[in-house]
């Protein structure tokens, strides 16, 4: 499944196409190539940023994206600071400048924040389940605060994050396929930081299980084991000895309804409420 061809550039549509979210995203970063991959839904425009084949940057057109309802999530700013202070953005000064101006965050803790919120975005988008895309060849601006996580960790992350058994499954087929790991993964498992016990759920799969066996294995819930092999699978660190797939059903049946988006954290151009890809935090 990892290294299908899949065309840099269409309609991602995982309920009728034979690849998914992570398998577009790891085909355009194994080409190495150095662009933007833009996706469009009636939802937002999100953008993920490649150079040489490594996730650095992302960003949004959703107002929900933005960095103060970011820093408010996830606890950093309070209500009351998002609301007082956006009075004090201009067009040359932003909301991540106020905030330190007004000692509500550190300089440190902004970039943290930052980066939260671009690892976020990228995220958003393993819930997305349709979406117009183009990978976009070319030189980039230069940025300020660019993410360092690996590609590996991000499809872990994101496969983890995706709460739809239909997709679970029809990523791995059912609980009689058998999976086995491939050898000369341990550099790609050491950069996705994988622990225990998912480390054990690979190493119980260098001999030949079913899901099912994998399942009872393991002592994470078999939903957890599910999603954990579909991320193997997409990575490449598992390969399917035999294969039963899942019958597809339409989205219009009621069977398997799209998951709601939801979306991620990254920077804004548009009204100063946030960070632009090459700008200055403190600008």
């Amino acid at each position: 499944m990892s290294h299908r061809e899949i065309p840099l550039a269409g309609k991602f549509d995982c309920w009728h196409q034979e690849f998914e979210f992570p398998d577009l995203l790891l085909a355009v970063c194994r080409q190495g190539k150095t662009g933007h991959l833009r996706f469009e839904s009636g939802e937002a425009e999100k953008t993920v940023v490649l150079q040489e084949g490594r996730i650095i940057f992302a960003k949004s057109s959703s107002s929900d994206d933005r960095l103060g309802p970011f820093l408010l999530k996830t606890g950093k700013i309070r209500f009351d600071h998002l609301t007082e202070l956006s009075r004090f953005i201009s067009p040359t000064k932003r909301f991540g400048t106020v905030l330190v101006e007004n000692n509500v965050i550190a300089p440190k803790d902004l970039a943290q924040g930052v980066i939260g919120q671009v690892r976020s975005i990228v995220l958003s988008l393993f819930h997305w389940t349709e979406a117009m895309y183009a990978f976009e060849e070319g030189a980039l601006s230069k940025e300020t605060i660019t993410l360092r996580i690996p590609t590996e960790k991000l499809i872990l992350d994101g496969v983890r994050s995706v709460g739809s058994w239909r997709r679970v499954t029809g990523g791995i087929g059912s609980l009689d396929a058998v999976y086995e790991s491939i050898d000369g993964i341990d550099d790609a498992v050491q950069r996705a930081d994988l622990h225990d016990p998912g480390t054990e759920l690979l190493a119980e799969l260098r001999g030949p299980k079913t899901i099912a066996e994998a399942c009872a294995s393991s002592e994470l819930s078999d939903f957890e084991v599910c999603q954990l092999l579909w991320a193997f699978r997409s990575l490449g660190w598992v390969s399917p000895v035999t294969e039963t797939s899942l019958p597809v059903v339409d989205a219009e049946d009621g069977a398997g309804e799209a998951e709601p988006i939801q979306e991620g954290e990254p920077m804004q151009d548009e009204d100063g409420l946030g960070l632009v890809l090459g700008s200055d935090p403190l600008a």
